[in-house]
């Protein structure tokens, strides 16, 4: 374990205390009070060492992390922070909230970025990020933070960093460094976000099977609660692949040519999406061959992260998702293979996450990439190097490590791809009564055009049910359908009709 961490987090009968203010932080709504219960998981209290000494750190309470992402879409955003203690404090903690311009600096020396500071007139503290921890609590109450929309002073398309430090003013309370700033990499845009379902509300990932399917038909889908809400929060390409070139010892990315064709017209038939605050990702996926997911050495981790960081930006999406499977037996004499194993999963999911701090990385909780993957890497938790975790299908995904919450983890996963479809509202209430902040959908319209009669209509009812038990509220009619290669919205019987006719 970290040995930062063993510095300031208890053990022993204390420890038990400790943690489970840790996961009731993580865990707590911006709007909840103090003393609301809260619903935690189980959690192992082994690795954590016997420290008598009052500790504190700070973390975003939406995420239950330290380092964030954050979309500011035409408008304002706000924010809620948390500060943690390990034991009760029995007197009274004054804590403060700042905006700390000179650690910009050194994040991006440390990433090897170069993010611009997001502008400290831009950013309002409720109580000018000032307040107090009781004598008998062990975080804090929520610290609210507006982070205020400005098209004078911020470019359209750009990302900023701004970093949030949390002092203790006295030094009644020890903040290791690391621990005392939370980062958010505040990505900006000039049009509004049509997903957004309400606060804490559960995200849903469609996996797009590309070889059959227009990722286009996502925006098809739309609450009939008159918000117009978007009903995906994510979609992934599935998906492009790790390939090994036998001649070179080369470990590289390799797009088939339903995948290369949307990444070459990403402006219309991906960015549409993402204008309208849809995430796409890019799925990875083994291809028969020596080079896995899970089956890279250290060396190798780091080239394949540099490349997907490269994609990702020339493309302009938004992040990527790992999916195990498919893999051969590693050339070991290659320096840059190893051994398959969860600790090869794990970093490179690390390395990944450290080549491109600003975007998603995410996971299909399947073979050596899943819950059993190592709580850390290089001192990193899981949870600040994966965003969240889809699970197989018919499953729940779990957290990985003592960190990491149900929040970052889809509480179920649906296979549309095969019938008959049967998603239900009993599956929407039980993630969200399961504390699960994510929901997934694979295989939308994918298959035999010709079974495009029945496939729709059960696939877009099993979304409906589901969508109910997320939301309280159905889909609205899908009427219109984008074909395979085509930015034509056409109308979905019609065109079932064509296709049946041939």
């Amino acid at each position: 374990m970290n040995p930062e961490i063993q510095t300031y987090i208890m053990s022993d009968k204390m420890n038990r205390i400790a943690v489970s203010a840790v996961i009731m932080a993580i865990l707590m709504p911006a709007a909840v009070s103090c003393t609301e219960n809260i619903i935690t998981g189980e959690t192992d209290l082994r690795a954590y060492s016997n420290v008598g000494k009052l500790n504190g750190y700070v973390m975003d309470l939406n995420s239950g992390k330290r380092s964030n992402i954050v979309e500011l879409r035409a408008a304002d955003h706000n924010a809620a922070l948390s500060f943690c203690l390990t034991m009760v404090p029995y007197r009274g903690i004054d804590v403060q909230f700042n905006h700390d311009a000179g650690y910009a600096e050194t994040y991006n020396a440390e990433h090897g970025t170069d993010y611009p500071l997001f502008p400290e007139e831009l950013v309002v503290f409720d109580n000018d990020g000032s307040l107090v921890i009781a004598p008998d609590e062990k975080q804090s109450c929520s610290m609210g933070m507006k982070i205020i929309y400005d098209p004078e002073k911020l470019q359209d398309g750009s990302t900023y960093i701004l970093p949030v430090r949390a002092s203790v003013p006295g030094g009644d309370v020890s903040v290791p460094e690391d621990y005392s700033v939370c980062t958010y990499l505040v990505n900006v845009y000039d049009t509004e976000d049509d997903t957004f379902k309400g606060e804490g509300a559960v995200k849903t990932v469609m996996l797009f099977e590309v070889n059959d399917t227009n990722p286009l038909n996502a925006l098809e889908f739309v609450l009939d609660n008159g918000s117009d809400a978007l009903f995906f929060d994510f979609i992934v390409l599935f998906a492009a692949n790790i390939n090994y070139n036998e001649e070179t010892g080369r470990v590289y990315v390799s797009c088939n040519d339903n995948v290369q064709f949307l990444l070459d017209n990403n402006e219309q038939y991906l960015q549409p999406l993402r204008r309208r605050g849809i995430k796409v990702l890019l799925g990875l996926l083994g291809n028969h061959d020596a080079a896995g997911l899970a089956q890279l050495s250290e060396t190798g981790a780091k080239d394949f992260a540099r490349e997907l960081a490269a994609i990702c930006h020339t493309y302009n999406l938004d992040g990527v998702t790992f999916d195990d499977e498919y893999s051969n037996t590693p050339d070991l004499d290659n320096p840059l293979l190893a051994q398959k194993s969860s600790d090869a999963g794990a970093r490179l999911c690390y390395e990944t996450k450290l080549a491109m701090p600003d975007k998603y990385m995410s996971i299909y909780s399947i073979g050596s990439i899943g819950s059993r993957m190592p709580a850390s890497v290089d001192g990193t938790d899981a949870s600040e190097f994966i965003d969240f975790i889809v699970a197989d299908y018919g499953r729940s995904a779990q957290p990985i490590g003592n960190i990491m919450t149900k929040r970052q983890c889809a509480g179920m996963s649906l296979e549309l791809f095969k019938e008959p479809s049967s998603g239900t509202e009993a599956d929407g209430r039980s993630t969200v009564s399961g504390g699960y902040g994510y929901f997934m959908f694979f295989g939308l319209y994918a298959g035999d055009s010709r079974d495009l009669r029945i496939k729709s209509g059960n696939q877009i009812k099993s979304c409906g049910n589901v969508c109910r038990g997320l939301y309280g509220t159905g889909l609205k009619p899908v009427e219109y359908f984008y074909p395979q290669y085509s930015t034509e919205r056409v109308i979905l019987e019609n065109y079932i009709k064509e296709i049946g006719n041939e």
